[in-house]
């Protein structure tokens, strides 16, 4: 963000504080990954970020809850205005830091340069499309020719929903009374990002086998015990083979990837595999194919509920063809809710603030995939 688009009480704070934006941005970057410079504690950079904030806020450290909440009202965008490039950058990292997202994904970022373009390379694709609302996301399907490019996602979004926003709340006022840490801050939105990326890409993955073309020897069920290493082992090669010989993952939870023991026989696995068994509770591969975890988490509030299925391995061709397309337009901006409506029924009276990414997802249902259910029988 140019420091033209600061307002004057901000520019002044950053004057007072003999210092400048971009001094404190690259503060804030290395705080964040923490790489401080040399004489640099990182109580010292907390501190100084934090006398920034309050004094943006027009606060004291000893600011009272009430005193607290009409500054949030009347100087929270110019807070934000400040720290967006950095969540920018913290929101597309977290995002390509995850091996399965790399693995399943041709993410485009238009902020860094990318184009919203997408080629099909095979004959025809059915196209499924995401997008996410302030209030719902829904999906639609279309076909493809060959050769045809994707349409940009974020413009398709705006045809159906009026406001494709990511978002994810965020509560300010527990880092400035110094509850929460500058990473802690930051944390909160990216981490809610990411997982709300992740379950709107599986949303749209967990349908896709139901749309195969074929079945038999793409979508199976059974233990996985010797009697059925044969039969899983024949879905990793027709996925291989339908996909010019491709190489070939597994993937599914640390639990249904510590599954696959029983198709191995532990006298006979290289020294490596037993070390991957050691460190990481699961094998790293089966044979010639790559594990590639899906980390599991709650369902949001309840801890009796998991987000992905144990009990389902998915089997994906590797390289640049992948299956799902997702356009970032790489732009994070942080506003004030206004709309205190039903859905923000249960909002604490401390302002509240949310986080706002456009962004598109498009699951390509041409290529073929594997996916084997456990069963215990």
């Amino acid at each position: 963000m140019s420091r033209m688009n600061f307002t004057a009480h901000v520019m002044n704070v950053f004057k007072e504080m003999e210092t400048s934006y971009d001094e404190i941005k690259n503060l804030m970057f290395d705080l964040y990954k923490g790489e401080l410079d040399e004489g640099i504690s990182k109580k010292d950079a907390e501190d100084k970020l934090r006398e920034m904030s309050l004094k943006i806020f027009g606060l004291t450290k000893d600011a009272k809850k009430r005193e607290r909440i009409r500054a949030y009202e009347e100087f929270g965008r110019q807070f934000f205005n400040v720290i967006e490039e950095v969540t920018d950058w913290t929101v597309s990292t977290g995002l390509k830091e995850n091996e399965w997202f790399n693995e399943l994904v041709n993410y485009r970022n238009l902020n860094d340069g990318d184009e919203n373009l997408f080629k099909n390379e095979h004959e025809e694709v059915i196209l499924s499309v995401a997008r996410m609302g302030k209030r719902h996301h829904d999906t639609m399907l279309q076909r493809l020719p060959e050769g045809a490019e994707l349409l940009t996602l974020a413009a398709a979004l705006e045809r159906r929903s009026e406001h494709p926003l990511a978002k994810a709340i965020l509560d300010i006022d527990k880092y400035l009374i110094g509850q929460e840490d500058w990473t802690k801050l930051i944390d909160a939105i990216t981490k809610a990002f990411v997982v709300m990326v992740q379950d709107l890409i599986f949303a749209e993955v967990l349908n896709a086998p139901k749309k195969l073309p074929v079945q038999t020897g793409f979508v199976e069920t059974g233990a996985l015990n010797t009697q059925n290493r044969g039969k899983f082992n024949k879905v990793l090669q027709n996925v291989s083979v339908a996909n010019d010989n491709a190489e070939v993952v597994i993937m599914g939870t640390m639990v249904g990837l510590q599954e696959l023991e029983n198709l191995v026989n532990v006298n006979w696995i290289a020294a490596s595999q037993k070390e991957a068994v050691a460190s990481m509770g699961r094998l790293g591969n089966y044979g010639r194919y790559r594990l590639v975890e899906i980390p599991q988490r709650f369902a949001r509030n309840d801890v009796t509920k998991t987000m992905y299925d144990d009990n389902t391995l998915w089997i994906f061709a590797s390289g640049d063809n992948k299956m799902v397309d997702m356009v970032d337009v790489g732009e994070t901006i942080i506003d004030e809710i206004t709309d205190r409506g039903e859905a923000n029924s249960n909002i604490a009276d401390l302002m509240k603030y949310e986080v706002q990414r456009e962004l598109g997802v498009a699951t390509r249902l041409g290529r073929y995939f594997g996916q084997w259910k456990i069963s215990q029988d």
